[in-house]
């Protein structure tokens, strides 16, 4: 009886381990300017530092329900600022600053401006990228006004691909929050790239603390 509480703990005791190492290190990431792992501290990107992602201009960003095309903008830009610049315990998480759309099929507006948050794909440079707030936006169109759609909290929103410069791949599917039932799409799927444009000259790596 002795031999098998002294197993039963021993099990209980590695798995706790286990589960406390698993959680430190699946949650530990860092913008570096460099692929080595774990980031060199100099290398870190800190907090306050400002990112600014742009639609090449020989691209654009579809918008798409079932297949079919809703609407494109050739113009969509992308502001944000770290607020946490990540940890051996945390991930990194931006607060967008703006979020512009232009040259649309109809006109767009962003309401709220959320958050995103970043989360390493672990044996590469790159992150899946994540809604942390809702970040929601109108089309306007002449026959059915104002449809609105949200990214919601926790929603995939792109992926980080590591490189000078970094390109941020937006591939999601988005919500209708309000608007014509007749209309507006109950949900639609959001395609386009964005580039860093600032900070410019350096390589945006996703790595572990």
């Amino acid at each position: 009886m002795r031999h098998l509480k002294i197993a039963g703990f021993v099990a209980v005791a590695a798995a706790a381990l286990m589960a406390f190492i698993g959680a430190g290190t699946a949650s530990a990431t860092v913008f570096c300017s460099t692929t080595a792992e774990p980031c060199p501290e100099a290398q870190k990107w800190l907090n306050g530092t400002a990112l600014d992602f742009t639609v090449p201009s020989e691209s654009s960003f579809l918008w798409e329900n079932g297949g079919e095309a809703i609407e494109t903008c050739k113009g969509v830009t992308l502001s944000a600022e770290i607020v946490n610049s990540g940890s051996a315990s945390s991930t990194v998480k931006l607060s967008n600053k703006a979020l512009t759309w232009s040259n649309c099929t109809y006109p767009n507006k962003t309401l709220a401006l959320g958050g995103l948050e970043i989360h390493k794909i672990i044996g590469t440079s790159n992150a899946k990228v994540t809604a942390s707030e809702d970040i929601t936006w109108t089309i306007n169109t002449i026959f059915y006004g104002s449809c609105i759609f949200a990214w919601k909290a926790g929603q995939e929103f792109g992926e980080i691909t590591e490189g000078k410069p970094p390109v941020l791949h937006v591939n999601s599917t988005v919500e209708k929050v309000s608007g014509s039932d007749f209309g507006c799409p109950a949900n639609g799927t959001l395609v386009g790239t964005l580039i860093l444009t600032s900070p410019t000259n350096t390589t945006l790596s996703v790595g572990a603390s």
